[in-house]
């Protein structure tokens, strides 16, 4: 938990006389601290989703015929996308709502207000939890490929294709983020909305189970998710770029929609609520 002198110490500059960017920059670097700061639990995390995704690979190599509830073991490897892009996507969410939270709890948010808005905090603070969560998946590829034999090679276009739709996913989960930590400014409290989305996408995006095991009321809760949209198309960027990515293209326009769609409302209803706690007094030093 962050003092107020621990979040002001880490801004070298006044707002006035430094660029979005470097503003940006200043919060991932101080979140990145304050994350290392408690290593226990950090590496905790780290080592079961190690764990998690190596018992993917192994089952999955070990005997490619093993069917897991009438899934072939040879899924597994899709399975791996998911579970690489659910920690980001997951993190990205938690991270800014749950960073919201602290700081009105603590008292920093009005300090942190006074250096930074709230799209550059919700970008910083999302994509400082994006690359902490990321060593977990750089550690289960470079495992699976000293015991598992695994080895991934990309092209330049690959490359370039899975980099896209990493900043849309990332970007999209930012802005759900923000729409939920309106919420939280507006009544000062974590109303958990944050984690049962998390929960619908682990659920229904296709992390665990293939989309097309998915039907009725279900398939249409994986039509709304961003991570949905994702997953198939990082799928087939990794697995079958030889194919028509007509469907990747139409998936990154959904993401870029959902985007600017979701972020408009949320930048709204954030003005909205901290226009109410100036109003009401209730978040100090504006």
């Amino acid at each position: 938990m962050a003092t107020i002198n621990q979040v002001l110490n880490s801004f070298s500059h006044p707002t006035a006389y430094s660029s979005f960017f470097t503003r940006i920059k200043a919060i991932f670097i101080t979140r990145v601290k304050m994350a290392l700061n408690y290593k226990s639990s950090y590496l905790m995390v780290v080592l079961l989703n190690l764990v998690t995704i190596f018992i993917y690979f192994f089952y999955g190599k070990l005997n490619p015929n093993l069917s897991v509830f009438g899934i072939n073991a040879a899924y597994f490897e899709f399975v791996f996308i998911g579970l690489s892009l659910q920690m980001l996507i997951g993190t990205t969410l938690s991270t800014v709502n749950g960073g919201i939270h602290q700081e009105i709890l603590t008292g920093t948010w009005s300090h942190t207000l006074l250096h930074f808005n709230f799209i550059e905090y919700a970008i910083g603070t999302a994509l400082a939890g994006a690359f902490l969560s990321s060593f977990s998946i750089v550690a289960a590829l470079i495992v699976s490929q000293i015991f598992l034999g695994l080895q991934i090679v990309f092209s330049l276009f690959q490359i370039i294709m899975i980099f896209l739709l990493l900043i849309l996913l990332i970007i999209s989960h930012i802005t759900i983020s923000m729409l939920f930590s309106a919420f939280i400014i507006w009544y000062k409290k974590d109303s958990g909305l944050v984690s049962l989305i998390y929960q619908l996408t682990k659920t229904f995006s296709g992390v665990v189970f293939p989309i097309a095991l998915l039907s009725g009321f279900p398939l249409f809760i994986s039509k709304i998710l961003p991570l949905t949209y994702g997953l198939q198309s990082m799928q087939m960027v990794i697995f079958n770029p030889g194919e028509d990515f007509t469907i990747v293209l139409l998936n990154a326009l959904f993401l870029l929609g959902f985007t600017i769609i979701v972020g408009y409302i949320s930048w709204i209803l954030t003005k909205i609520s901290i226009r109410n706690s100036k109003i009401k007094g209730s978040v100090d030093d504006y």
